[in-house]
């Protein structure tokens, strides 16, 4: 008889393989297809941080900056070879927010996320520091600390644990076409195979809509907006391991992050698109990460200056906002049809909280699984 499997996860990034992950540490039998390789899209165009989103605050987010700034210390604690805290500067502008907003900032960023190891933050005089690498006239600056990532391994850590506990993981195979029956699923994958699953979850990123409506064929009401974010990659701008949040005119910010020993990470730019698929940065995104630099530092950078480049597509939940108010929160859809076969659609989320998501989704998906062990055990076992 066909093994059947109590979830199926279709997609293979940061939420697809956290949930693997969880689900077959509890004892649940989980298949994962991904139709490239696992973490090679969206999970792997981040700008590589653990964060709690500071920025978030002027958005009144403080529920989800609160989980992320818990994740954070959780995932340093996980994953100690892939992540390192950081310090980042804030050079402090008088035309953009004042140096009591961002006091008021830091002070929430410090303490929303209770006990940490990672150091607190603190004014510093930027002509005594780093007057080498900002125009002199950045003389006031805000230190704090986030925590940087190698974002594909910390994918692909999940998904080795996953499969050494027994999950099933595809790479390079697409999900075709699903048949709902009254005791399950059957999931057509395109090398031929049928997969018996009681639920499934859709943790496609950017696809999610195309999966929803091309692969499982249901209606949805939940819309989601796709927006671009791309990073730009220098020679080393400067020598101290140290990153900076710069301000913009826009209230935007760009990081400038010490990558690879010898680069600068640059961005990230935010431009709605209409497809997730093939992304790549435009004219103007350069030039606005170029002069967002050239805003701040001694030492200019053209076009010339640019080694590489990367984007990203953000699957961000509609709200009708400019994109960089957009919450970076996420959002379960969970489609019954009548207690037939759940259908877990995921929708929303960012790195930093990937296994917190994970969690609620077993606890979403508890009261239709007869044989799980509800227990979470993810923040304290080591990837």
């Amino acid at each position: 008889m066909k093994q059947v499997f109590d979830i199926f996860i279709i997609g293979g990034g940061i939420n697809g393989a956290g949930i693997a992950r969880d689900a077959v540490g509890r004892g649940l039998k989980v298949f994962l297809a991904e139709k490239g390789k696992v973490g090679s899209a969206t999970s792997s165009w981040s700008s590589k941080l653990i964060h709690g989103g500071l920025r978030y605050l002027e958005n009144y987010e403080f529920k989800l900056v609160r989980e992320s700034l818990k994740e954070r210390e959780v995932i340093t604690n996980i994953a100690p070879s892939i992540t390192r805290p950081i310090p980042f500067i804030i050079p402090h502008s008088k035309k953009l927010r004042s140096k009591l907003l961002i006091r008021l900032g830091l002070f929430l960023y410090d303490n929303l996320g209770g006990k940490t190891k990672i150091p607190k933050s603190s004014k510093i005089n930027l002509t005594k520091k780093y007057s080498n690498i900002l125009h002199s006239h950045f003389s006031v600056g805000f230190q704090y600390y986030d925590v940087q990532v190698d974002d594909k391994k910390l994918v692909e850590m999940n998904i080795n644990d996953a499969k050494k506990m027994g999950a099933s993981i595809l790479e390079n195979t697409k999900v075709i076409n699903v048949n709902r029956a009254e005791e399950g699923w059957d999931i057509n994958l395109d090398n031929g195979e049928i997969i018996k699953s009681k639920i499934l979850i859709n943790a496609a990123g950017p696809w999610i809509n195309e999966t929803v409506n091309n692969v499982i064929k249901i209606n949805t009401n939940k819309s989601i907006r796709l927006v671009r974010g791309s990073h730009i990659i220098t020679n080393k701008l400067y020598d101290e391991e140290v990153a900076f949040t710069l301000q913009n005119d826009d209230n935007r910010i760009v990081f400038v992050i010490p990558y690879k020993e010898q680069f600068s990470l640059i961005g990230t730019t935010e431009v709605d698109v209409n497809t997730p698929d093939n992304p790549s940065i435009s004219d103007d995104e350069k030039i606005y990460l170029i002069n967002t630099i050239n805003n701040y530092f001694v030492k200019q950078i053209s076009q010339q200056d640019i080694i590489d480049t990367y984007s990203g597509i953000r699957p961000l939940i509609e709200d009708f906002k400019e994109a960089s108010k957009v919450t970076r929160d996420y959002v379960f859809d969970l489609n019954l049809d009548n207690n037939r076969s759940p259908l877990l659609n995921i929708y929303g989320g960012k790195l930093t909280t990937y296994r917190k998501l994970s969690e609620k989704v077993m606890e979403e998906l508890s009261p239709y699984l007869s044989n799980t062990k509800t227990k979470n055990w993810t923040a304290s076992k080591q990837l």
